[in-house]
């Protein structure tokens, strides 16, 4: 497998251009998925503990045939009783379950102006990123770094309760708003910092916005309070010479001409059961480079590895010619991926991906 990463070939995909090849680009890859990869404990990045290995993390990403790392800052810990830490999700590599952090939908942690105004709200310089900086020095050659912060909307569902923020948008007008308007502020500025991470490439925002088919809430609601947000993190992005990634799940099209307007580079990961990538790319691939789309409820879980080699082949045939295409699973690569399936996706972009496309 190739292992003289390089950075620019990334680079080139977000300027929409064409590199020597189509780049492998993930979000998340879960500890299980790592640890098998690369035959010994790395621990998990997402939900941090004593025995995170960030030097083992730096060699899965560069063993895998990636040409960066992705790490974000640990912080989700810091909102009280909003997003919770459990042993939940299933494994295939092990009968341990897989520590996740996922946040309350059903009882609300703020509920009042009242309660908003006692919560204990973190500071950005209580999060240790120092994690971050032990990564960029740990960098092989060639490789850089990403990072960013999760969103401004759902970390806000996580402290209002999901249910409760589509009841509180017309029972208590103003209150999401002002959890929303905290937490944009404790998030851009923790962005901030880590835009003085050295060795950083490229930066992530995630934020979904909606399912499959619909949006949580109507669109206009995400243009006056969700969107200015993001522009602020674009134009920061930028000023540093940085592109902006936007991770978003389920439907993006009514929103896509928004979120190229606030100056996103890319999204990812073009659900396919919700947008047809061939039409994203023909409709705006002047405007985003497009990340994903290998399905994670078919061919990367259901199916076997010639599957997925057929199904990236695909991808790279129909959305590779003129750049802007990296390829990557639909969501992250979770713990209920089998190994073979996933070594597939990567060596069948190794095989297929190389420009002047072929496949």
């Amino acid at each position: 497998m190739e292992l003289a990463p390089d950075f620019t070939r990334v680079a080139t995909a977000l300027r929409r251009e064409e590199p020597d090849r189509v780049p492998l680009c993930e979000f998340l890859v879960d500890p299980p998925v790592k640890e098998a990869f690369l035959g010994r404990h790395v621990g998990n990045s997402l939900v941090r503990a004593d025995n995170y290995d960030v030097a083992a993390d730096v060699d899965f990403w560069h063993q895998a045939g990636y040409d960066f790392m992705h790490l974000a800052p640990n912080y989700l810990g810091l909102f009280t009783g909003g997003w919770n830490v459990a042993d939940g999700d299933y494994s295939l590599y092990s009968d341990k379950p897989v520590a996740k952090a996922w946040m309350e939908e059903h009882q609300s942690v703020l509920r009042t102006p009242e309660e908003v105004e006692r919560y204990p709200w973190p500071r950005p310089e209580d999060v240790d990123i120092g994690d971050l900086y032990q990564a960029a020095a740990l960098l092989p050659e060639g490789m850089m770094l990403t990072s960013g912060t999760w969103g401004i909307f759902e970390t806000t569902r996580a402290l209002i309760g999901f249910e409760a923020v589509a009841l509180a948008l017309y029972d208590q007008p103003g209150l999401v708003e002002s959890v929303m308007e905290r937490m944009g502020d404790f998030l851009f500025r923790l962005f901030l910092r880590v835009l003085e991470v050295p060795r950083l490439g490229a930066v992530w925002f995630a934020d979904d916005l909606s399912s499959v088919d619909t949006y949580f809430v109507n669109p206009n609601w995400y243009r006056a309070n969700l969107f200015p947000w993001m522009r602020r993190y674009c134009e920061a992005a930028a000023a540093r010479g940085l592109p902006l990634i936007y991770h978003c799940d389920g439907t993006m099209w009514e929103v896509l001409p928004d979120i190229v307007d606030c100056g996103v580079a890319a999204i990812q990961p073009v659900e396919p059961k919700a947008m047809d990538i061939v039409a994203v790319k023909r409709e705006y691939g002047r405007h985003l480079c497009l990340i994903g789309n290998i399905d994670l409820g078919g061919c990367l879980t259901r199916g076997t590895p010639a599957d997925v080699e057929a199904e990236v082949r695909q991808r790279i045939r129909e959305v590779g010619p003129g750049g802007g295409y990296m390829v990557g699973s639909s969501n992250s690569v979770t713990s209920y991926v089998p190994l073979e399936n996933y070594r597939a996706m990567i060596e069948a972009t190794m095989r297929w991906g190389k420009y002047p496309i072929q496949a």
